[in-house]
Order: structure tokens, then sequence, then C-alpha cells
């Protein structure tokens, strides 16, 4: 299996990337190293589940980071505007999808694996983290997604931390078309499964969560995350949708230096 092969695997539904990448608002500020197993729907809109492992990554040397960001493993550049306002760019990873992931999925043509270029900013005031995102696909296209969210540290007492949070996701017109339009010639491919459906740019989705951090030892520590997602607008309407609502999570074991 060659490099890029096993990478789509891996990256073959952006909730576990999501859910991963939402460890990194209860960690510590340390670089943070780790592995962790999500559970998550094959792909947006699917009524199955699978778990896939993977690695937790949360990096700073300077201004330069490797760390999650809308949702997904990135590298970038990033600047302290005041002790608890930040802002940066970031090159990331974008997922594809075949249509063998799913019966329901059937005469869909193929999203390629890409790239994406995106900015940031975050806020950090006392015990809230808030943020906002937008990442462009590096692919004719496939559009671009924007991301806000919010978290609030509920509870930390005797090495345990609690937050809970919530985001929602904006998509282009070319990215709601990307992942969930519907051409004539797939719907004429899908064996009746399936019919044209042409969406617009809009909000496609929204999200609750909980994220949990147990210290083991100085340097040791259990994380977790549940949380659910919910599709909105012209993303909850296409055909391709078998469940508007879906269930995430995942647990991890990291550490810090």
């Amino acid at each position: 299996m060659s490099v890029f092969s096993s990478a789509r695997k891996t990256l073959l539904c952006s909730t576990a990337a999501i859910t991963l990448g939402l460890l990194s608002t209860g960690l510590q500020a340390k670089n943070t190293i780790g592995v962790g197993v999500g559970f998550i729907p094959k792909y947006e809109g699917a009524e199955d589940y699978r778990a896939l492992p993977s690695p937790i990554i949360d990096y700073k040397n300077g201004n330069f980071f490797i760390s999650p960001r809308a949702g997904l493993p990135s590298a970038g550049w990033q600047t302290e505007i005041t002790n608890d306002w930040s802002a940066g760019v970031f090159l990331g990873m974008g997922l594809g999808r075949r249509a063998s992931m799913s019966s329901h999925l059937t005469g869909t043509d193929r999203i390629k694996f890409h790239g994406n270029a995106g900015v940031f900013t975050e806020w950090r005031p006392g015990n809230w983290a808030l943020g906002a995102a937008y990442y462009q696909a590096l692919h004719n296209g496939y559009g671009g997604v924007a991301e806000f969210r919010g978290s609030y540290q509920v509870w930390s007492a005797a090495g345990t931390t609690f937050r809970v949070g919530a985001n929602t996701e904006w998509a282009s017109g070319d990215s709601m078309k990307t992942f969930f339009g519907v051409k004539q010639h797939e719907a004429n491919a899908s064996g009746g499964r399936l019919t044209r459906y042409n969406p617009s740019s809009g909000f496609k989705s929204a999200s609750l969560f909980g994220t949990w951090n147990q210290e083991l030892s100085q340097n040791w520590n259990l994380v977790g995350v549940l949380g659910f997602k919910r599709l909105l607008g012209d993303a909850a309407d296409s055909p391709i949708v078998e469940d508007k609502t879906s269930v995430f999570g995942s647990v991890g074991v990291t550490y810090s230096f």
C-alpha cells in the first residue's frame, strides 16, 4: 500500500480529525504527542460508523506549529497579538471520499485527497477558548469552509479538566456541491438511489461536545471527547445523507514535554 493510499484510509472521515483535534483544547500549554482511537460515521451523513486509530500532536516552536486547525492536522505560522489573542496561517489536509465507502454512494464521483490553505484567529480569555478559521481547498472546484468554535472550562480539580463547547461550519457553494451535491451522471449511475441535487452555500453543520483530560503523571494524560453533530440546511437535505445527526467520540493517551 502506498503512503498516499494509507493516508487516505486514515483520513476518510473529517469527524475523526475533529474529534482528536478537540482534545488539544483541553491540554496544557505544552508540546504534546500521543495516540487515540475515535468512532465516527463513515462519511458526513452516513448512518454506519467505524473506529479509526489516529495520532495526536500539538507542537509549537517559536511561531511555527503542528496541530489541528479547522479540525484537521496542519502546520503553520502564528503570532501572539496579545497574551490571550493569536492569529496565523496554516497548510493542512483535505479529505477524500470513494463510492465504495457505502452502497448509498453508488455512482458518485471520487473526491480526491487534497491540500488546504487557511487562516485562523483564537482568543482565550480566562476559562473561555474562542476561535474562527477559514480554509480553501487547493483543488479546483472543491471550495472553502469557515469554522466558528467556542468552549468553556467548567471543571478543573485534582488533575481533572472538563470543557464543554460548540462549533458550526459554513461551506461555500463549491464545497457544498462537492461533498453534498449529486450531478446528473451520478444520479444515472446510482441505480435509482440518488436524484440530481444542486446545493447552495450556507451553514452545513453544528456540533456540541465535551472534552476531558485526566493527568496520570507530570507528563502523561488520558484524554477523551464525546459529542454530537447535526447537518444543517442544504447539506442535511442532500440525497447522499442517511442520518442528519451523528455521534462522535474518542479516547487517547498523550505525553507532554
